[in-house]
């Protein structure tokens, strides 16, 4: 098995791309159609590949999709980065190239503006190809390296382009590279370490059984009211596991939509809706079940702990919008440092985890003291940040980016 995933050394940071390979020509009203070439009884997600196709070409971009006419020529077994896909819809002439063992075989062509695809539809029955012959042909050759993004700024990550051939490759290990990509690269410590590998069975789990992204997300809401009806009533342990079910299905039903390209903006406004919404109600429902307990921090200490979570939670998410207004991207993505701290920054998996620890102590109140505490840190920690942002002389580029 050889994937085709690692940088060589030097692509950490640059990609050397040749001046011929640079211009990235607009797309044009009429989006770019597709052909996809050949045919392949193989399953990819849970969705027969030339679906599985159709829907990842149409997501990057595409217009009409089918295996009889099109402007971008692509083999049907070729699984790609979608930053490869988008540019080389955008990119007329471009001749992506792959591996062989004997040298280069081709992946995908764009076929020239007003140019007869016939003729370029004969170059992919050769085993081998030569660059200088494409590029007699009108053709601009290059790698996955040439044509790919480097940086996935919706994921907040740095990404390594991908062309996975589904003839020479076990479905599994192309299904778990594509898992990875839907993956954000700067999030919490739990949804970072602990949700990966049960997260990615569950999602080939519910793909198999075409359980769609949005019944996934209702089924995580429902562990939210679960969680706050449990908490209201101060029993911690149950309502502690019914919130890490919660959490769980909040990376569920992202990661499946971006494998089975079922991904639209209602689903992000649904998903991140009761994302935004709900910390605050769980914080309330702790408050309110504390209140029977027979020991700990006093009422006074615990509504003060309340204030301050709730009002950090706020004024935490208006330094991040102030940022992102200013400069375009998230402050997690600054530098090193803010990608550090966005693990184990004021957010509800990481106090879920402080409170969990807290719980285990035999001291809940405790805990909830701690959480407003580590508001209070992280407050000040991301308000210095954004001031230091503004204040310095030029303008801040993601580290990610540069």
């Amino acid at each position: 098995m050889t994937l085709i995933l690692h940088r060589p050394l030097g692509h950490d940071l640059l990609v050397a791309v040749p001046e011929h390979l640079r211009v990235i020509c607009p797309m044009s009203q009429n989006p770019v159609s597709v052909r996809l070439l050949g045919e392949l009884p193989a399953r990819l997600w849970g969705l027969d590949l030339a679906e599985w196709q159709r829907r990842a070409w149409s997501k990057a971009g595409a217009g009409q999709i089918d295996q009889a006419a099109g402007r971008l020529l692509v083999g049907i077994e070729w699984v790609l980065s979608p930053s490869l896909q988008r540019n080389l819809l955008a990119q007329p002439g471009a001749a992506l190239l792959g591996p062989a063992d004997d040298g280069e075989q081709l992946i995908a062509i764009h076929v020239p503006d007003n140019a007869d695809p016939a003729p370029y539809l004969v170059l992919f029955e050769q085993n081998n190809v030569d660059r200088s012959s494409l590029k007699a042909a009108g053709l601009a050759p290059g790698d996955m390296y040439a044509f790919a993004d480097t940086y996935n700024k919706s994921l907040r990550k740095r990404e390594t382009p991908y062309a996975l051939s589904m003839r020479t490759e076990n479905t599994v290990d192309i299904e778990r590279v594509l898992f990875a990509g839907s993956y954000k690269g700067i999030t919490d410590l739990v949804t970072k370490y602990a949700w990966p590998i049960p997260a990615f069975y569950v999602t080939r789990l519910c793909a198999f059984l075409r359980i769609s992204p949005n019944t996934v997300t209702t089924a995580s809401l429902l562990f939210v009211i679960l969680a706050f009806w449990l908490f209201w009533q101060g029993h911690w342990a149950a309502g502690i596991a019914a919130a890490w079910v919660m959490t769980f299905l909040d990376t569920v039903d992202g990661k499946l939509a971006r494998t089975t390209m079922t991904y639209s903006n209602w689903g992000n406004i649904y998903d991140h809706g009761i994302d935004l919404i709900h910390p605050p109600f769980w914080y309330w429902a702790i408050f309110t079940g504390l209140q029977s307990a027979p020991a700990g921090p006093s009422q006074a200490l615990l509504f003060g702990s309340l204030a301050v979570i709730l009002a950090g939670y706020v004024l935490n998410r208006l330094e991040e919008g102030e940022f992102i207004r200013r400069f375009g991207f998230h402050i997690h993505v600054w530098q090193p440092i803010d990608g550090f701290a966005r693990e184990i920054t004021a957010r509800r998996n990481p106090n879920m985890l402080i409170f969990m620890v807290a719980v285990m102590l035999g001291q809940p109140g405790w805990g909830f003291v701690a959480i407003a505490v580590w508001t209070i840190i992280f407050l000040v920690f991301h308000g210095v940040r954004l001031i230091q942002a503004i204040l310095q002389r030029s303008a801040p580029v993601s580290w990610l980016e540069a």
